[in-house]
């Protein structure tokens, strides 16, 4: 009995993990600011934290090696062939593969984006250039690629806050700036659960990638 309620007591730990939230906080002012929370887990992913110096330990007297040779071990995994692949799938085959492969790919970040909050999104950037003129030109230049990336990535995922401003400076000393801050969550449940559905569509890509051998290169290796 206590063996079965130390096994429930892990599976209720383990549940209640899950449930936890991954927490993104992303600042950018002139320098980037990355910062991943787990419950009372920090981990700060840039700036880098700078390396502490090594202290530099005294070698110790090297033992002379003895000249026995160990018998080196035959890798028995045989690499890809790439060659043979598109001699018996062709490369209609081979297009298909990279086709699935592009589908699984955006697929799986459609699925993480879609389980995303973005609790608050701010942008704030200020376009300049060499004149009036020029300046009207790059905004309207970024405007044409910044909102339309942003409508998709807002249409799947879900934001609480959003204040986007982009503007051009007509000042007497413009300046290119921009500041943004980004705070997001993700519930480790729900990547689990991505993981385990992409993974069993994987394994099936991984199948019918895989060339199969003919019957007369088996008698061969036989």
């Amino acid at each position: 009995m206590i063996a079965l309620y130390i096994i429930i007591g892990i599976l209720l730990l383990l549940f209640a993990v899950s449930l936890l939230n991954i927490r993104i906080h992303f600042a950018y002012n002139e320098t980037p600011f990355l910062i991943i929370r787990v419950a009372f887990l920090k981990f700060r992913i840039l700036p880098p934290k700078p390396e502490k110096p090594q202290k530099k330990k005294p070698k110790k007297a090297q033992k002379p090696k003895k000249n026995a040779k160990k018998p080196e071990k035959k890798n028995k995994e045989k690499s890809f062939d790439f060659k043979a692949y598109v001699k018996q799938k062709g490369i209609s085959g081979l297009l298909n593969i990279v086709k699935r492969v592009a589908k699984l790919a955006v697929g799986t970040l459609r699925d993480v984006f879609g389980a995303t909050t973005v609790s608050k999104l701010m942008l704030d950037i200020k376009i300049a250039g060499n004149d009036a003129g020029d300046s009207a030109i790059k905004y309207g230049k970024v405007c044409t690629v910044l909102f339309p990336a942003l409508k998709v990535i807002t249409d799947i995922v879900t934001v609480e806050d959003y204040d986007v401003n982009v503007n051009p400076d007509f000042s007497d000393e413009p300046k290119n700036t921009a500041k943004a801050l980004v705070d997001a969550r993700i519930r480790i449940i729900s990547i689990i659960r991505i993981a385990f559905k992409r993974a069993f569509e994987v394994l099936m890509l991984y199948i019918k990638a895989k060339p199969r051998k003919n019957k007369k290169s088996k008698q061969k290796e036989r």
